[in-house]
C-alpha cells in the first residue's frame, strides 16, 4: 500500500483518540460538576435545617381607610360619604396601613430589621421600626406596614387599575431575619400594600369618594392588594461576616 494510505490512516487514528480523549474529559467534567451540584445542596439542606422557624402574616389592612393627621396615627375614617372636589382637595390625605405579625417558634436569639414604609406606634406617632432581638421560644412581634397618600395619588391608581396598568403608588417594606450564626441563613420578606380605595362620584363630575361596599362583592376592602403571607427568599452564607454567599447548585445536561 502506499505512503498516502498509511499517513491518512494514521491522521484517522489520531483524530479519533483526540475525539476520546475530548470526550472523557466532557464526562469528567459534568461528573464534577453534579458532584458539586450535590455537595451544595447538601450543605443548603443542613443550613434550612438549622434555620429558625419565622412566620410573616399581615393581618387585614384597615377599613374604611384613616384619614391622616399631623397630630399622630390616624384613628379615625373619612366620614361616611365624604366627597373631595378636584382640584379643590385633592390634596387631602387617606392612609393605608395594616398591621404585620412576625411569629417564631425558635429557642434562641433572633435579630429582626424594618425597612420601608414599616412604623412603630410610638406614643401615637409613627416612627421607622427599630431592628430588635427576640428571645425565647415561640413569641411575636408586631409593626406597622404604613403610608398616607393624596386622595390625587389613589386617584392615579383608580385609573392605572381601569386601564390596567400597574398601580403607580404602593406601601412597600421589608422585614430581615437572621440568628447569627456566621455561617447560617438570612430571611427576607418584602411586603406590599396597594390598591385603589377612592373612585369617581356617580354623578358628580370631579369629585371622588371612599368605595363604597358592595351587596355581593363585599366592602371596600375588595379594592386593596396584598398578600397575607408574602414569600420568604432565603440567602445561604458560607460566612456572613465576610460576605461570602453559598451558590445555587446548577445541574446540567
Amino acid at each position: 500500500m502506499s505512503e498516502t494510505f498509511w499517513a491518512a490512516l494514521s491522521a484517522i487514528a489520531t483524530s479519533a483518540a483526540l475525539w476520546v480523549i475530548a470526550w472523557q474529559a466532557i464526562l469528567t467534567r459534568k461528573s464534577v460538576q453534579i458532584q458539586a451540584a450535590v455537595a451544595l445542596d447538601s450543605a443548603r439542606a443542613r443550613l434550612d435545617s438549622q434555620a429558625p422557624d419565622v412566620v410573616v402574616q399581615l393581618e387585614d389592612p384597615t377599613w374604611p381607610p384613616l384619614a391622616w393627621s399631623h397630630m399622630g396615627l390616624p384613628v379615625n375614617p373619612w366620614p361616611h360619604g365624604h366627597i373631595w372636589h378636584f382640584p379643590e382637595r385633592e390634596h387631602e390625605r387617606i392612609v393605608l396601613q395594616t398591621e404585620v405579625v412576625v411569629r417564631h417558634f425558635h429557642s434562641g436569639h433572633l435579630e429582626v430589621t424594618f425597612d420601608g414604609d414599616l412604623v412603630d406606634d410610638i406614643d401615637g406617632r409613627p416612627r421607622p421600626a427599630r431592628s430588635v432581638l427576640l428571645a425565647g421560644e415561640d413569641g411575636e412581634h408586631r409593626v406597622l406596614l404604613y403610608k398616607d397618600f393624596t386622595v390625587k395619588e389613589l386617584a392615579e391608581n383608580y385609573r392605572a387599575q381601569q386601564d390596567r396598568r400597574p398601580l403607580p403608588h404602593c406601601v412597600q417594606g421589608t422585614i430581615t431575619v437572621h440568628d447569627g450564626r456566621d455561617n447560617g441563613v438570612t430571611d427576607t420578606w418584602t411586603l406590599d400594600l396597594t390598591g385603589n380605595p377612592v373612585q369617581p362620584h356617580e354623578s358628580r363630575d370631579g369629585a371622588w369618594i371612599v368605595v363604597p361596599d358592595h351587596l355581593t362583592d363585599g366592602s371596600g376592602l375588595r379594592t386593596l392588594a396584598y398578600e397575607r403571607r408574602p414569600a420568604r427568599r432565603r440567602t445561604y452564607w458560607i460566612s456572613r461576616q465576610d460576605g461570602l454567599e453559598l451558590p445555587a447548585p446548577q445541574y446540567t445536561n
